[in-house]
């Protein structure tokens, strides 16, 4: 008797987890493995001559900024901080090549719309013209926030939605790492 009331209560609450499903997946915020961000970037650095504690501290502050909650500005701020390192061991350029990369890789969203874009100039002209993909899984049609910064600075428009110079085709897979589709901070069309 007493094993069939457990065995009835696992069958509901299975039953009850099966239903819920579709439900949360509607509702799920687009996220990433954000320390796998800047993980080429600090072993790049730390082959450049950077110690490691250097480099982890520029990475770490950098990949925090692609969490939900981070600033429009706050990834652009987080590659120049990698490029002025890069700069001090040497220009390292496989440094700056992934800091470029960094700086155009998905951030997190918390409501599956398309994070606003930074429209502040960078202090490093290696990443003038340079910004953020989107998800492929965002909603298309609005921004979080306020609603500025829906165009990147410097442009007028954006065709394909989601698209950077480093993927211009279109916008990078959920939850997918712009450094592991593209080696170039941009593309040879």
């Amino acid at each position: 008797m007493f094993s069939l009331r457990i065995l009835s209560i696992l069958a509901l609450a299975s039953a009850c987890c099966v239903y819920s499903a579709p439900i949360e997946q509607l509702n799920r915020r687009i996220d990433q493995i954000i320390s796998d961000s800047t993980k080429p970037w600090q072993d790049a650095c730390v082959k450049a001559g950077g110690t490691q504690d250097k480099c982890s501290n520029v990475a770490v502050t950098a990949f925090t900024s692609l969490l939900e909650a981070g600033g429009a500005c706050d990834q652009q701020n987080s590659a120049d901080a990698m490029i002025d390192l890069a700069k001090q061991l040497g220009s390292d350029p496989d440094m700056i090549r992934l800091a470029q990369i960094f700086v155009q890789q998905p951030r997190n969203s918390p409501d599956k719309l398309q994070v606003p874009y930074c429209q502040v100039a960078p202090r490093n002209e290696e990443l003038n013209g340079l910004f953020h993909c989107q998800f492929s899984g965002s909603d298309f049609t609005k921004f979080s926030g306020d609603q500025t910064g829906n165009v990147p600075l410097g442009l007028t428009s954006l065709s394909p939605a989601g698209s950077c110079p480093a993927n211009p085709q279109g916008p990078v897979p959920d939850g997918v790492q712009l450094n592991t589709l593209v080696q170039e901070p941009v593309a040879n069309t």
